[in-house]
């Protein structure tokens, strides 16, 4: 029952919502997406693994998953960025600078902690993106409907959930001395699950969305 989170349902579901509404999609970035699902929900059971079972920090785990996460991510939204004739070397620019401040902090650490720092740049730098993706979308002259535009949710649930994380690690100081509210956690426990159903709940609303587009033009 432990690993039966409402962080890991929430990964499942949305894998598995890839994987139905995704499988005969051509696009590479969706395709990686899938992958990418498959691998954080591997992650997120191996964590739970190392931490309530085997008894063992599974910092270093997520330090490597954040890795995949920042070069998928930031993909994807190169991908969303191309119709506006963006090009790869924005991309290439940004990784190489992640790459650098990320072994700079694991130096730092001496390799013994999670890279906080990196993943929070890594996240505002998320948020400018989102919000630069609703620029881009409110400047184009092409009409579209957005309550079925896949890429606009994809990136309102990225929006809301860097954002949220951000503004929580920001503050992780005081959440983290604030009294448990229920079960012994924490409010800022419950303000990250709150973050993971909206994210993947827009994430899986966003493959159907791109599956009706698809059968729609079959």
């Amino acid at each position: 029952m432990m690993f039966i989170t409402i962080n890991t349902v929430c990964e499942f579901i949305c894998f598995l919502a890839a994987l139905i509404f995704l499988s005969n999609d051509k696009e590479p970035a969706w395709k990686l997406f899938k992958a990418y699902l498959l691998l954080t929900c591997i992650t997120e059971v191996a964590g739970i693994y190392m931490s309530h079972v085997a008894h063992i920090s599974n910092y270093q785990l997520y330090n490597v998953f954040l890795l995949f996460e920042c070069g998928v991510t930031s993909y994807i939204f190169y991908y969303l960025y191309k119709p506006y004739k963006h090009k790869l070397n924005w991309l290439v620019t940004w990784y190489c600078i992640f790459i650098a401040m990320y072994i700079t902090e694991l130096f730092i650490n001496h390799f013994k902690s999670f890279v906080s720092t990196t993943a929070t740049i890594m996240s505002v730098v998320f948020v400018f993106a989102s919000l630069y993706y609703y620029y881009l979308k409110l400047m184009d002259e092409n009409f579209e409907r957005l309550i079925l535009s896949a890429p606009f949710w994809w990136v309102s649930g990225a929006l809301f959930f860097y954002f949220g994380s951000t503004t929580c690690n920001i503050f992780f100081d005081y959440l983290a001395k604030s009294k448990p509210i229920t079960y012994g956690h924490s409010i800022r426990y419950f303000i990250f699950n709150l973050l993971d159903i909206i994210l993947y709940a827009f994430w899986s609303y966003a493959f159907l969305c791109r599956y009706l587009r698809r059968k729609s033009f079959s």
